[in-house]
C-alpha cells in the first residue's frame, strides 16, 4: 500500500513539474513576442535570443533587420501576439541543456505602398494578385487574404520555435523554419529539428 501511494505521489509531482515547466516556457515565449510587437527589439534579443544564433547574426544586425522591417516606408507591417498551440518538451537533456518545441500560430497584417498608391484599379489588382501569390506560396493557400476594406494582406502563419534552457528557468527561443535547417544545425541538436524535414 505504501508503495502504491509513493508511486502515485511521485507520478503527481513529475506531472506537476512538467506542467509548470511548460507554463514557464509559454509565459516567456509570449513575453518575448510582446517585446517584438512593442518594437523593443534589443530587450527581446537580450533576454530571449539563443546565443548560438547571435554568433551567426549579431544582435545589432538583428535590431537593424527588425527596425527596417517594421519601419519600411513602402510597407506597414504589424504582428499580433501569437497563440500557442502546443509545447512539447524533449524527454531528456542534450549536453545538459533542456529543449522544447513551441508550436504556434500568429497573425500579421501587411499594407504595401505598391497596392495603396497604385495609379489605377487595374494596376492595383495586378499588384494584389502578385503579392497574394507570393504570400500564398510562402504561408499556404488558405492562410492569406486581401482585406479590401483596409488595403491589407492578412496572413496567418503556423510555425515552430525551439526553446532551450540550461537550468529550466530562463528560456531562449529560435524560430525554426525549413529553409534555415542548415544554419540551425550549427547550434541546435539535429534531433530537435525533425519536424522541419
Amino acid at each position: 500500500m505504501k508503495k502504491i501511494i509513493y508511486i502515485l505521489l511521485l507520478s503527481w509531482s513529475i506531472i506537476t513539474f512538467a506542467q509548470s515547466n511548460v507554463k514557464v516556457i509559454e509565459n516567456q515565449f509570449l513575453d518575448y513576442n510582446q517585446l517584438i510587437v512593442k518594437k523593443d527589439f534589443s530587450k527581446a534579443l537580450d533576454q530571449y535570443a539563443h546565443e548560438g544564433f547571435l554568433k551567426f547574426v549579431p544582435k545589432e544586425t538583428m535590431v537593424l533587420i527588425f527596425d527596417k522591417m517594421f519601419n519600411d516606408p513602402n510597407m506597414k507591417f504589424s504582428l499580433e501576439i501569437p497563440t500557442i498551440l502546443k509545447v512539447e518538451e524533449f524527454p531528456q537533456k542534450i549536453q545538459n541543456v533542456s529543449y522544447a518545441k513551441v508550436f504556434y500560430s500568429q497573425k500579421m497584417s501587411v499594407e504595401l505602398a505598391d497596392v495603396v498608391n497604385a495609379k489605377d484599379a487595374e494596376e492595383k489588382q495586378k499588384n494584389i494578385n502578385l503579392y497574394l501569390g507570393a504570400f500564398k506560396s510562402q504561408f499556404g493557400d488558405g492562410n492569406v487574404v486581401f482585406n479590401e476594406k483596409n488595403n491589407q494582406f492578412e496572413v496567418m502563419s503556423y510555425k515552430m520555435a525551439v526553446a532551450n534552457s540550461n537550468e529550466g528557468k530562463n528560456w531562449k527561443f529560435t524560430v525554426a523554419e525549413k529553409q534555415q535547417v542548415e544554419l540551425l544545425k550549427q547550434f541546435l541538436p539535429e534531433e530537435i529539428l525533425t519536424d522541419l524535414k
